[in-house]
């Protein structure tokens, strides 16, 4: 977790150190930051340290190689959804690229660092079509067998065999239980312009909501990479953000206690800027406080049972109702879906 940020202060820098002068187990290391999508950082923050003398030498070569292969893949994604973007601008169709690839243009700076399954793409409802034919005269194809809730997905195949696989939503995550409501997020979409191109991204408080819900999706499996958004994000732009957007709009969609556990993660694991004052406007009960101190923390965080990604997943419910109303609908929704 000390090599997965951006920046590295002179106390942790001493502690890496410290660590990579012990025995360390390389194998576990590499496994799991590939699983935890944060494999670029170490190679990235080894060698800007100038630590690679003190791990093994094929280790760091591993390293190395999966960083500039990310980096290779990131930039023809990025060459692509630039080349789409153009298409879009030209019939007046407005798109939000969000998540991943928005966080490397408006966070990472760095196309090597942030590893990407997909990329995700907000457009208004009644751009879909349009921006579905872009997509098919574009050479993707749409794959017809994803089933979800207000998300169209294309996949193209580049040279090597390398997929792009784009999800195109007009919301930025789906009902868990009620629809997000977030009426003024379009309009504070901020404006760039990049190769001489416009492009729009979320707002830094609409982002931020955004990866807190998408973190709320993964609980069962939680993901370093997700938290390490959210803690970068609060790093760049915690004193800045309008907190009080954000608060009144977790209460509006009752995702108080989503957001508590985001900043309290970022904050746990990857010591993310965020006071102590901020954290407390979304504390939920103490019980739930308890709960979620004890499930996860920086001690047990890559030792996780599924049991435990479970009852956090109940715990960012803000009250027992949501919860029943949430399985209640996602048991009509299995029903409906099986008699298809």
């Amino acid at each position: 977790m000390l090599l997965s940020r951006l920046k590295i202060t002179p106390l942790i820098q001493q502690e890496i150190k410290k660590l990579l002068l012990n025995y360390i187990d390389w194998d576990f290391v590499i496994k799991a930051s590939n699983h935890q999508g944060v494999l670029p950082f170490l190679y990235y923050n080894i060698e800007k340290l100038e630590f690679q003398n003190l791990i093994p030498a094929d280790i760091f070569l591993y390293m190395k190689k999966y960083y500039y292969s990310n980096l290779k893949r990131n930039v023809l994604i990025e060459k692509e959804i630039y080349s789409l973007l153009k298409t879009a601008n030209s019939k007046h169709i407005v798109i939000i690229p969000f998540k991943g690839f928005a966080l490397i243009q408006t966070l990472y700076h760095n196309p090597a660092l942030r590893t990407m399954a997909d990329i995700d793409i907000l457009v208004k409802k009644e751009d879909t079509e349009k921006l579905r034919t872009i997509f098919m005269e574009s050479g993707y194809a749409e794959n017809k067998a994803h089933i979800g809730h207000n998300i169209t997905v294309f996949i193209k195949h580049f040279l090597s065999n390398i997929p792009i696989i784009i999800e195109i939503h007009d919301t930025i995550v789906p009902p868990r239980p009620y629809k997000l409501n977030l009426p003024d997020l379009w309009n504070r979409a901020q404006e760039k312009i990049i190769n001489n191109e416009k492009i729009f991204y979320l707002s830094p408080e609409d982002t931020f909501l955004s990866l807190a819900l998408h973190l709320r999706r993964h609980t069962r499996r939680l993901t370093l990479k997700f938290i390490l958004d959210i803690a970068e994000l609060l790093n760049a732009e915690g004193e800045k953000l309008d907190w009080h957007y954000i608060i009144v709009s977790a209460k509006n969609n009752r995702i108080v206690t989503t957001i508590y556990c985001s900043i309290y993660l970022a904050k746990e694991l990857l010591g993310a800027s965020a006071s102590i004052g901020i954290l407390n406007n979304f504390k939920p009960n103490v019980i739930k406080c308890t709960l979620m101190r004890y499930i996860i923390t920086k001690y047990n965080f890559f030792d996780l049972e599924r049991w435990q990604g479970i009852l956090l997943r109940f715990l960012l419910f803000d009250n027992i109702l949501d919860f029943v109303v949430y399985l209640w609908r996602a048991s009509l929704l299995e029903r409906f879906i099986k008699n298809q």
